[in-house]
């Protein structure tokens, strides 16, 4: 209400009028942001309205506005994971379909013309697996792992490539874990899920330049940089190597310390990959401080008594980096790495490759399929063939080493028979007994015998074999048993892979042959059986290394139907199996994702409303209170003119009388 205050009993009319003027301005701009307020119904139209309720609006707003588009991704995934799980059902069902006819076309139903028609549709399931292997869903390749951008899959000289990632796509979403949104081709087609692991850890040589962020230290859990105290025969001093990045650095600092000390102390490296203290005539201990454990790390934690002593290894890891010479414990050359994919055989010499990342780009460059990954120990190298269709062979040249000496040849003497032939091993017979008498019968237990030029025959029984090494071992044994040592002899192929036997008797026209004994496929699945009239009869690489996947297999099966042969038609069938379980395993997986998105889907929404809530509770005008004080105001602004009506007609001499 409008009023001159009871204070002002005698005042200027100029000061009565500026008064009434701001009263009723005052109630005037109420009045006009009421009016805003109930136009828009906003109680908040600018910071200035309520600063304490501006504030919790904005935190409100903004995390509304996140939720909001994590909504929209959760949304994004579900379509995502929804195609990709259509896909799969599509992939499970061209499987069954598969193996149905792997089946129908086992026994004497079927004969080499109505398998070769069948190898036509069979041929259309890969091409229909490669298409579904590069769907899309909004330009995101749902098979491409981590790497969406391109199609995962292409064709490479008969086989088909996978050049996607390895983990699946992972974007920002409100849950607790991360979700997967593709998938890899390892795990949906088996496409890249069998490599030739280094057997040797390559232990690579430690130099002056060698970074301590690439050493797994002497106790195998890295180099932890920090202060370490050292004393001199009583002398105490405390070595800060905090900010030390090479093994030289190491080395230069903790010199400079002992020779304050003792000039005729040195550090240098030792033979024996570790750091050495050369101190003629004072004892050096050292230790590590309370927290870091730098000196254990560095394989220097204890006492080095005159005139020397050696830290322990300091087993630095492979890199990029690493020079390939570092492998070597001799001054011999690396020679050449033999190569063979998909039918096409490469060599790679490795003298003229400096590094481990001139290595990877050079059997990148043979473009037959085969990558070079460093391990995840970061001790050995593994070559992993990326085409399914593809048998993947590393062996020698010219008898060299290089294979063996990077620990990577797919058939040596510690390759497992489990791993021939495709993952099913060798098929050796035993316990064997005479069907009359029941009695364990050794002739019986006999998986071929090898006949010499002279006529002689070498019975080997490989019971109990388990490496390449045990059947050349056997096989040995076999041939000295029959008095032919010297004159026949077993072993690793000099040029690439599989068993060479040598008959050196003196058999005129004969043949030397190895003959299956018993119904063994033993000779079979070693790659040895067959005959020769030279002198060398050299067995076929059953070891070489298959992508163990389902483009794979029907492959294997289309080509099984091709040649008429019955038993790759039951092995490709069989390993249809493990192919249906897997993407069934896959595709509960998906439902799990999925059911995990729905259930974020539905606590964002109803954190969404609530924040929405909250903030309607701070903006939203109440419309009846606004009502309410809307006609206060008119009523006091109708007041407020009134009254200044009246007062303005009053003089100073109203006062005076």
């Amino acid at each position: 209400m409008s009023a001159i205050p009871g204070n002002l009993v005698r005042v200027p009319t100029m000061l009565s009028s500026n008064f009434q003027l701001g009263a009723i301005n005052r109630t005037s701009v109420e009045l006009v942001k009421l009016q805003q307020q109930l136009a828009s119904g906003d109680r908040i139209s600018r910071p200035s309205d309520d600063v304490i309720g501006a504030g919790a609006l904005s935190i409100l707003e903004d995390r509304i506005e996140k939720r909001t588009q994590s909504m929209r991704n959760l949304e994004h995934a579900r379509g995502a994971l929804d195609t990709l799980d259509a896909s799969i059902g599509d992939l499970s069902e061209i499987l069954l379909e598969a193996k149905g006819l792997a089946s129908s076309q086992i026994g004497a139903g079927s004969d080499a013309a109505t398998r070769r028609s069948q190898a036509s549709i069979v041929d259309t399931m890969i091409s229909e697996l490669s298409n579904i292997g590069n769907r899309k869903y909004q330009l995101i390749h749902l098979f491409g792992g981590d790497q969406t951008s391109r199609p995962p899959f292409e064709d490479l000289l008969g086989g088909v490539r996978y050049v996607g990632g390895s983990r699946g796509l992972v974007t920002d979403l409100p849950v607790a874990r991360s979700i997967e949104l593709t998938l890899s081709g390892e795990d949906a087609f088996g496409a890249i899920s069998s490599r030739q692991k280094g057997q040797r850890d390559l232990d690579p040589a430690v130099d002056m330049s060698s970074q301590l962020s690439d050493l797994n230290g002497a106790r195998g859990l890295g180099v932890t940089r920090g202060a370490i105290q050292v004393d001199v025969d009583g002398v105490d001093l405390t070595v800060d190597l905090s900010q030390a990045n090479t093994v030289g650095d190491v080395v230069v600092a903790l010199e400079q310390a002992l020779q304050g000390v003792d000039p005729s102390i040195t550090v240098s490296l030792g033979a024996g990959k570790g750091i050495s203290i050369n101190s003629p005539f004072a004892t050096v201990t050292i230790s590590d401080q309370a927290a870091p454990s730098t000196a254990a790390d560095l394989g220097l934690a204890g006492s080095f008594s005159p005139p020397d002593g050696t830290g322990s290894d300091l087993d630095a890891r492979i890199t990029d980096l690493t020079r390939l010479d570092s492998f070597l414990t001799t001054s011999s050359p690396l020679g050449r790495l033999r190569l063979e994919n998909l039918g096409r055989v490469r060599e790679v010499d490795l003298d003229a490759i400096g590094t481990v990342q001139e290595l990877r780009n050079a059997v990148n460059g043979l473009d037959i399929g085969i990558r070079v990954e460093i391990s995840e120990d970061g001790r050995s190298l593994d070559f992993i063939n990326e085409v399914s269709g593809g048998w993947m062979s590393i062996g020698e040249v010219g008898g060299g080493s290089a294979a063996s000496m990077l620990g990577v040849r797919t058939f040596a003497r510690d390759t497992p028979l489990a791993e021939f032939n495709d993952g099913r091993g060798v098929n050796i017979i035993s316990g064997r007994t005479d069907p009359l008498t029941g009695v364990p019968d050794p002739s019986r237990d006999v998986d071929f015998t090898i006949r010499v030029k002279d006529g002689t025959e070498v019975d080997v029984d490989l019971v109990g074999a388990i490496t390449v090494g045990d059947v050349l071992d056997r096989m040995e044994s076999a041939i000295s048993a029959a008095g032919l040592a010297g004159q026949v002899s077993v072993g690793l192929a000099a040029e690439g892979n599989g068993i060479v036997i040598e008959d050196l008797t003196n058999g005129g026209a004969g043949v030397t042959e190895v003959v299956p004994r018993n119904s063994s496929f033993a000779a079979e699945d070693l790659g040895i059986r067959g005959r020769t009239e030279g002198a060398t009869l050299a067995g076929e690489d059953r070891a070489r290394v298959a992508a163990d996947g389902l483009i794979t297999r029907l492959i294997r099966l289309r080509d099984a139907l091709l040649a008429n042969d019955e038993r790759g038609i039951t092995l490709a069938g069989e390993g249809l199996d493990e192919d249906v379980s897997r993407v069934a395993e896959v595709r509960a997986d998906i439902g799990v994702r999925s059911r995990r998105l729905a259930t974020a889907t539905d606590r964002e929404e109803d954190l969404r409303i609530l924040d929405q809530s909250l903030a309607s509770d701070i903006r939203d005008l109440d419309f009846s209170e606004a009502a309410v004080r809307f006609s206060l105001l008119q009523q006091q602004l109708q007041a407020g003119l009134s009254s200044a009506s009246r007062l303005v007609q009053i003089s100073l001499l109203d006062f005076l009388r």
